[in-house]
């Protein structure tokens, strides 16, 4: 019996650029102040690189970046959601976006500090991953309406 490696050469990803995005009417709070009951986004950049990545794009692996929170405190995190995207031939670059409703309905609670995190999965969603990855870049602080004229 004999065996058989396949090497593809090496493959770089980098998931970067966690952004959280809403239409916060208060121009007062920077983007990462979010009023609990508004609707955010959130989105992070995949990038690969490498002559593997080459390789990679045409056999379409799935992308698949979930969303979650854990709280600057006691209190247990939240799973935010997950998105699936497929590579294409030639691009390199994806940025997932995952649109949400207001952090109240999701359970987070105001006067709290969130630290987001997205988790990273490429390749076939039944089988194990190819690259894994994960970033908690950003911090976000929730508020209510009226917390923002409390003085």
């Amino acid at each position: 019996m004999s065996e058989s490696y396949v090497n593809i050469g090496p493959i770089a990803c980098r998931l970067s650029n966690l952004i959280v995005t809403t239409d916060n009417g208060n121009p007062n709070f920077s983007a990462t102040v979010l009023q609990g009951n508004q609707p955010f986004s959130l989105q992070v950049t995949v990038e690969f690189s490498g002559p593997g990545a080459i390789a990679l794009m045409p056999l379409s692996p799935a992308i698949q970046v979930s969303f979650y929170t854990k709280p600057l405190g006691p209190e247990a995190g939240v799973d935010l959601g997950s998105l699936v995207i497929n590579t294409r031939p030639g691009l390199f670059t994806y940025t997932p976006t995952l649109a949400l409703g207001s952090p109240f309905s999701m359970g987070l609670k105001a006067k709290m500090l969130y630290r987001i995190g997205a988790a990273l999965r490429v390749g076939a969603p039944d089988w194990p991953s190819l690259i894994t990855g994960y970033t908690e870049e950003i911090t976000v602080e929730l508020y209510t309406h009226t917390d923002a004229h409390a003085g």
